[in-house]
């Protein structure tokens, strides 16, 4: 086994604004003198342990998970952060029609210190452990919750039981992403705003940034309504599912899980254009956005026609040098590859407006890219997961092979040039009639080719 390469240079632990700037500094240098094929490379699993259970909230244990961020690192321990969702979710039917339910209405997403020994060069004997566990909680110190937040009559969450709508919750949240920072604090990124959340080393949010006109009434919260209104056209359940922050902090990237809805549900979902969010934490306010447009750019189609892989999605992004940022891309049907993204040279379309002959009336809707002059961020591929993504399953089901369907893959974290850590979200495995259920893992992943010099 190989040993993951750590940011010290003797035995004690580098806290993570460090670690992210060791990153890429070491990540320049293997850029400078790489001279590796511009194609993909491979990647196998270096080394994988499963996240022991541990009590969080309303009688529920460790589960959802989805997302993950370097906190510190030694020769042989890494301590990493990760996220909860709004809790034990599921299906049902309610007058014939799919509904949403949620299994523990007054579970209190949380942040979750996670600390994996891998043992350097015997990686193979890698075991993690529960540090911490930080409950998300307004102000006056009141616990959030993953209910709705505002009453939908259309898409209502319902409970199991009962079947009648689950009461909404100013302070609800449905979290996916997290970004520590080197003051101690942290951003949050979730899907029901969407919203940016900033939160203290308590857990307390200080500020909720939401799409403009969305301010919810009696929140106990300072909301602002600054990111795109456009914003709250989010399809059901997908909204912000990644955030990265730069380095030194006074950037953080935010991408929407799919494409934004519309009257063209399905001109949309086919081109495939998702929205790609800069935000200045302390000025509190979007300062670009740019299309990243779903599916394989090598495909001749891809920037005129679109390419999107059926219900393609986006689950995870992580910082790389020069502006860059990773991204994890997947579909229902076992697809996942990550990217090398680049923001630099993209169209800028913070305000953008179809000209007056178009027939695209949202920026979703735009089909060709060339003709419409707008340019999406540039996408190389770093390694195609699908193989490796069933063995990984299979895994986590305990078995040789996978029984609870297709991984779900939510965490992203560099741990170096060549090594990246990937966690799933296990859906606290309530969908799971096959026990055991699917478990929470963690797996870190070698690459054959440095992320650099692409």
């Amino acid at each position: 086994m190989t040993a993951v390469p750590t940011f010290r240079a003797a035995r004690r632990t580098v806290p993570v604004a460090w670690a992210a700037a060791a990153a890429a500094i070491i990540a320049t240098a293997m850029a400078e003198r790489s001279e590796a094929a511009d194609g993909p490379g491979g990647c196998r699993v270096a080394w994988s342990c499963s996240i022991p259970d541990h009590p969080l909230s309303a009688g529920v244990g460790i589960g959802g998970l989805s997302d993950l961020a370097v906190s510190a690192t030694t020769s042989d321990v890494i301590s990493l952060w990760t996220i909860t969702d709004r809790g034990p979710n599921g299906t049902t039917k309610v007058d014939g029609r799919s509904a949403r339910t949620l299994v523990a209405p007054e579970f209190v997403p949380a942040l979750v210190l996670v600390r994996v020994e891998h043992g350097g060069s015997q990686a193979a004997r890698a075991t993690a452990s529960v540090e911490k566990v930080v409950p998300l909680v307004t102000p006056k110190h009141g616990p959030l919750s993953g209910r709705p937040r505002v009453p939908d009559a259309e898409s209502p969450i319902v409970h199991p039981e009962s079947l009648e709508p689950v009461a909404a919750d100013p302070h609800g949240v449905d979290t996916e992403a997290i970004v520590p920072l080197g003051d101690g604090t942290f951003w949050i990124a979730e899907e029901y705003g969407p919203s940016l959340i900033h939160v203290s080393q308590e857990g307390e949010v200080l500020e909720r940034h939401v799409p403009a006109g969305t301010e919810a009434t009696g929140a106990g919260v300072a909301e602002r309504g600054s990111l795109p209104a456009a914003y709250a056209r989010r399809r059901d359940n997908r909204g912000f599912e990644g955030l990265a922050a730069t380095p030194d902090g006074r950037r953080l990237w935010a991408i929407l899980q799919s494409p934004l809805d519309d009257e063209k549900k399905k001109v949309s979902r086919k081109a495939g254009n998702v929205r790609l969010l800069a935000f200045d934490p302390r000025a509190g306010r979007p300062v670009a956005e740019h299309v990243y447009r779903l599916g394989n750019p090598a495909d001749p189609d891809y920037l005129t026609k679109g390419a999107a892989p059926d219900d393609g999605k986006l689950c995870a992004i992580a910082v790389l040098a020069a502006g860059r940022l990773l991204v994890l891309e997947q579909d229902d049907d076992g697809l996942a590859h990550l990217y090398a993204v680049s923001p630099a040279g993209a169209t800028d379309t913070l305000g953008w407006r179809p000209p007056a002959a178009a027939e695209a009336e949202t920026l979703e809707q735009v089909v060709d890219l060339r003709a419409a002059r707008l340019a999406p961020v540039t996408k190389k591929l770093v390694a195609d997961l699908t193989e490796l993504r069933a063995t990984m399953a299979a895994e986590a089901d305990g078995g040789s092979r996978p029984r609870h369907g297709p991984l779900k893959l939510e965490g992203l974290a560099v741990l170096g040039p060549r090594h990246v850590a990937i966690v799933n979200d296990n859906d606290f495995s309530v969908h799971d009639r096959d026990p055991p259920g699917r478990a929470s893992r963690l797996w870190v992943l070698e690459l054959d080719r440095p992320l650099t010099g692409r």
